[in-house]
């Protein structure tokens, strides 16, 4: 199995996570996994904020729908579109697909570094745009969480390659 093939298996959802802080270094290459990801045109109409304090923290989570665990984390990291109206020709906006592209490449980075992080995408746009001051022009895609994982993984579960993929035809 290739090292790729491993990691997107390894990566997981984390809703529980050690105190351990996150080295700066290991950080810094979380995120420069992100600025290498993909864009429309590259533009790399995006901005990551990444928030450590705790008061901060607690508010997002209010924000999130009550998702306490977020919190837990020693980082989140919001992915914001900074310009929501582009679409591209294909009638997606292109904010959207940039940042789940750099989000994802985020989350494979976290797990190559021995961290766990989850997506969150139940979160009031109003109230975290407040919360991290992003103007209303933006966007914000998602939240993740990222941090040493306190409980141990279990195997995901996945549907077979013949419910997913269809050749040819749909």
């Amino acid at each position: 199995m290739s090292d790729f093939l491993s990691l997107s298996k390894k990566r997981r959802s984390v809703r529980s996570y050690k105190k351990q802080q996150i080295d700066e270094k290991v950080l810094e290459r979380i995120l420069d996994a992100a600025r290498m990801a993909p864009s429309a045109r590259n533009s790399q109409n995006w901005k990551f904020i990444v928030v450590k304090d705790q008061k901060r923290k607690e508010e997002l989570t209010a924000a999130t729908k009550g998702q306490s665990f977020i919190n837990q984390a020693p980082v989140i990291i919001a992915g914001v579109g900074l310009e929501s109206d582009k679409v591209m020709s294909c009638d997606v906006p292109t904010y959207a697909v940039d940042l789940g592209i750099a989000m994802e490449h985020i989350a494979l980075a976290a797990a190559d570094e021995g961290l766990g992080s989850c997506w969150i995408g139940a979160f009031f746009q109003d109230k975290v745009k407040e919360v991290l001051n992003i103007s209303d022009t933006a966007k914000v895609v998602a939240l993740m969480p990222i941090g040493y994982p306190a409980d141990s993984p279990k195997e995901k579960e996945r549907k077979s390659l013949e419910e997913v993929v269809s050749y040819d035809k749909f």
